[in-house]
């Protein structure tokens, strides 16, 4: 998939292409099911599918001071439209400038003269333009004056309500993690670039990849089976979201002890899906009851994952 960082970037023969509209803000099977539908429109003029987004999430401009936790921070939300089919991304700068923009404004400079746009697709209760002006009907009388179609989706149903960004959210918050992967399609997961921490997990004997959360979705403090992607698969590991409190009060950030060895990580990007919620984050009266517990907590993870000593050591 060809990723486009503003209209001045867009190659030739990404113009005319079908388009669909949105943040994809976890990139989920709502979204999943308007990527085929657009496909189907694409078809006919045998022309590229492309999903066009925006960076910073407009919630963050909107609300700086009440952003939204990101589901998929933009290297994610890139390799999961890639996976579902799309041919390019193209990525505008969300500014208030942009969001001055009347709806007609909006068609004209970036779907028009910007992308040239031959079908459009949008989840149903779609708004652009200044003040979420616009909507379908006029979508659809502006497809009509610029010489392109407009079309929306029923957006997709789950247990009674529809596949959202914020069900996904509130899933991962109440720790509920096979209802995040139905509405997802696939397991919840973070991703970052693994930082420098304090080593004390070495010096404990459980050696950890740092992640730092800033601005991104994850259940709330606690210990929890997961899995660590490395080098093209995934790999076991338990993990501690919080703030270290046996050690004082420290930023929030992500702990991961992988069950086999996986060489030195330190500034990869890593990925980390969640399994299984073990325990709480508590403060320990010592050092020793605290590596105590992580003992325990390794040893609940292997039995998890069935691992023994021998296929330890085959893994590793």
């Amino acid at each position: 998939m060809y990723i486009i960082r503003g209209l001045h970037n867009l190659p030739p023969r990404y113009r005319g292409a079908a388009v669909t509209i949105g943040n994809f803000d976890g990139v989920h099977r709502g979204h999943q099911s308007l990527f085929r539908h657009l496909r189907e429109l694409a078809e006919p003029h045998d022309a590229p599918v492309m999903a066009l987004t925006f960076e910073p999430h407009p919630r963050s401009v909107l609300t700086p001071d009440n952003p939204p936790p990101r589901i998929t921070a933009l290297r994610g939300k890139a390799r999961w439209l890639d996976a579902y089919g799309l041919d390019a991304v193209m990525i505008m700068h969300f500014s208030r400038d942009l969001m001055k923009h009347d709806p007609e404004a909006f068609v004209r400079e970036i779907l028009v003269q910007g992308l040239g746009v031959k079908e459009v697709l949008v989840g149903r209760g779609f708004r652009f333009g200044a003040r979420g002006a616009g909507g379908i009907a006029e979508l659809q009388s502006l497809g009509a004056k610029y010489g392109f179609a407009a079309h929306d989706q029923e957006l997709l149903d789950d247990d009674g309500a529809p596949v959202s960004s914020t069900r996904i959210r509130d899933a991962v918050i109440a720790r509920d993690f096979v209802r995040a992967a139905n509405l997802l399609g696939r397991p919840f997961e973070v991703e970052a670039r693994v930082c420098g921490g304090q080593k004390r997990g070495r010096a404990l004997g459980f050696p950890t990849a740092n992640l730092n959360l800033h601005g991104l979705l994850h259940p709330p403090p606690g210990v929890y089976v997961v899995e660590g992607r490395i080098r093209g698969r995934w790999w076991p590991a338990v993990a501690n979201v919080g703030r270290n409190p046996t050690f004082g009060d420290e930023g929030l950030h992500l702990e991961a002890h992988m069950l086999t060895e996986c060489g030195d990580l330190y500034g990869r990007s890593l990925r980390v899906r969640f399994r299984k919620h073990l325990r709480d984050e508590v403060r320990f009266p010592n050092v020793e009851a605290l590596k105590a517990q992580i003992a325990q907590d390794v040893a609940t993870a292997r039995k998890f994952f069935n691992m023994d000593d021998a296929t330890r050591a085959a893994l590793a």
